[in-house]
């Protein structure tokens, strides 16, 4: 058996996915191109802390990491995060998961790391623990980690037609490229971190506007709200899982509204707009991803769909 570190050789990317999907592919199908965004060319990965597991020439696990350094981006520092742990299915309690464990929990406490949280990485696969692998949680609570919180994604299918938008004072429309420095402009003010984060992402890598519905007060924008879909050039959350769909899949969120003009209904008529947007687009799915706001979403028709439960450790004193 042969522990590799993520940076010791040429990464094999068609076995990891292959590993992923045999194992988890019926509730969350990966694809090479969302694997390699999330775990090869995301900046955060921490390769020292990171690791896969060759028996046989086979690959058989692995472990993957990242962290945030001081004032990074806006991000939390010092903050170390789990984004995957798997071991095939017939070499488990073998020790492996512990051994990989250890080796991440070494690495990140050898770079200051003071807590390290289960998925919720940026560019994360899953918010928590998924629901779908039921041993996890117990698993991890033996070594430490505490359980602090509960998410869920939701679901629904897209209504066949548009829906009537209740009045307000505001207007909603598609963002356009000309505004991208003004929308990034709000975004920090009012959002920074890691919606800012993966703003600032989807225009870099070519983005024109049209993933996001802008909600503006004359002309200063006071709300967005994300429609994502895979002509976006960045693949949003809430569409990883799109090969579990025949016909095609939209995302809705995330969703903010400035803090002084909350609680007036402009989220409920934003999100209105976004699933108009997504129905005019094509969209004959629906999944609005790591969210509690179930009441909110529930109004809209949807439904709970996939369940997480979020831990966390801490492993030094700040």
């Amino acid at each position: 058996m042969n522990f590799v570190r993520w940076d010791e050789e040429a990464l094999p990317l068609e076995e990891l996915c292959e590993l992923w999907n045999e194992e988890m592919g019926r509730d969350f199908p990966i694809t090479e191109r969302l694997f390699r965004k999330n775990s090869l060319d995301c900046p955060y990965v921490f390769s020292e802390g990171s690791w896969y597991v060759m028996e046989e020439e086979k690959l058989i696990g692995f472990i993957i990491t990242k962290y945030t350094k001081d004032n990074e981006d806006h991000l939390p520092p010092n903050i170390g995060w789990i984004q995957a742990l798997l071991v095939k299915g017939e070499s488990r309690n073998n020790g492996i998961g512990d051994q990989l464990l250890r080796k991440a929990e070494q690495a990140l406490a050898a770079v200051g790391v003071v807590k390290i949280i289960l998925g919720r990485d940026v560019h994360h696969y899953f918010p928590g623990i998924p629901s779908t692998v039921p041993n996890m949680p117990q698993w991890f609570e033996k070594r430490g980690y505490v359980e602090v919180n509960k998410v869920k994604d939701f679901y629904r299918v897209a209504p066949e037609y548009v829906e009537e938008i209740d009045p307000t004072e505001i207007t909603m429309t598609e963002l356009k490229k000309s505004e991208e420095m003004q929308f990034l402009t709000f975004m920090e003010e009012s959002f920074p971190g890691r919606w800012e984060h993966e703003a600032q992402e989807y225009f870099s890598k070519g983005g024109d506007g049209s993933h996001f519905i802008a909600a503006k007060d004359r002309d200063e924008i006071i709300g967005f709200v994300r429609v994502n879909d895979l002509n976006s050039p960045v693949i949003g959350p809430n569409i990883y899982w799109y090969r579990l769909f025949e016909e095609k899949l939209g995302g809705i969120g995330p969703l903010g509204i400035k803090k002084s003009h909350r609680k007036k209904g402009y989220g409920k008529a934003i999100v209105q707009q976004a699933i108009n947007t997504a129905v005019e687009r094509g969209c004959r799915h629906l999944v609005i991803d790591w969210t509690e706001l179930d009441e909110f979403y529930q109004s809209f028709g949807f439904k709970p769909w996939k369940e997480y439960k979020q831990y966390e450790k801490f492993i030094r004193k700040n």
